[in-house]
């Protein structure tokens, strides 16, 4: 690829176009402390379009320009033979710098995917870059260039794991919104994400309203919005608000149950399990002593069980 060093006006690169852009915005390392001191070290690479200029490789360093309120600046011009080539050299400026997050390898694929025709290029292009090339990884993360912005930032965040991403991604527009938000409250590890998630879908089906109807909800609101309650006290009491309305009269039994059992203060060395889902009449009690005394004193809080007029069916 044959390119020239120019002196370009800042007003006639188009930024707005982002065909080549790869970077995220989760790196906002200030760059004009350096442009300032000693320049442009690394200038941008440009291509020519009608009457301005598309960014092929650089878009932070002229951002950083941009906010310096320079005017010109200095730039590779590039005498592109095909998109691909661009594609190349875009996808490899960012690869050589650092490790790609899963949206900056999202977007890497979906310009793979635009630019490139030859099936053996695409798959050269990723791995000389550094990227997966499994069938299997692609399919997993080339869905994320399409995401919702919400989504993506979740994603770059931490607060949405991957597989719960694409979950989401397959909602309408307004429910992956919602969700987006609320996992963006939230910091719960992919197994609770998982669990609120199917939760929250299970409850919109049943109700046959949608997962944004759902999620405007007083006691969600609360929940979320009170900075007294630590974080993962937060997501707890949100995971048995949620158990609560998917399965009311299992809640309401295990309350009973709970209920009962703090009334009765039973000894620590007695322990009860009521039947799984509380479906059945079949109870395990699990005792623990080390002495005949310690049994004889079990034996005295089995029959407070024995007695009491509705914790047991005859």
């Amino acid at each position: 690829m044959d390119y020239d060093i120019h002196t370009v006006s800042l007003d006639r690169i188009d930024t707005s176009d982002r065909t080549f852009k790869i970077t995220t915005t989760i790196d906002k390392s200030d760059l004009t402390p350096s442009i300032r001191c000693v320049g442009i070290l690394q200038p941008p690479v440009l291509i020519e379009k009608e009457k301005a200029w598309c960014v092929v490789c650089g878009f932070r360093r002229i951002s950083a320009s941009e906010a310096m309120n320079l005017k010109e600046i200095p730039a590779f011009v590039v005498n592109a033979r095909s998109l691909e080539e661009c594609a190349r050299m875009a996808i490899s400026d960012n690869a050589c710098q650092r490790s790609l997050n899963v949206v900056e390898q999202a977007r890497a694929y979906a310009l793979i995917r635009r630019v490139v025709n030859r099936t053996e290029a695409w798959v050269e292009i990723a791995a000389a870059s550094g990227l997966p090339v499994s069938q299997a990884a692609i399919e997993r993360i080339l869905p994320v260039a399409d995401m919702p912005a919400t989504l993506q930032a979740g994603l770059l965040s931490g607060s949405i794991a991957l597989p719960v991403a694409l979950q989401i991604n397959r909602l309408s527009d307004t429910d992956a919104l919602a969700l987006g938000n609320l996992f963006a409250k939230i910091s719960a590890g992919l197994n609770v994400q998982r669990e609120l998630l199917e939760t929250i879908l299970d409850i919109s089906k049943r109700d046959r309203s949608t997962v944004a109807e759902l999620i405007v909800n007083e006691k969600i609101d609360a929940i979320l919005n009170d900075s007294e309650t630590p974080i993962p006290q937060q997501v707890q009491k949100l995971r048995m608000l949620l158990k609560k309305m998917r399965y009311p009269s299992l809640s309401q039994a295990e309350k009973s149950f709970e209920d009962t059992l703090k009334s009765l203060k039973l000894n620590s060395r007695l322990q009860l399990q009521p039947p799984r889902f509380f479906e059945g009449k079949t109870y395990r009690a699990n005792l623990s002593f080390d002495s005949c005394e310690q049994l004889r004193l079990l034996q005295a809080e089995l029959d407070k069980l024995i007695q009491h007029p509705h914790f047991l069916p005859d």
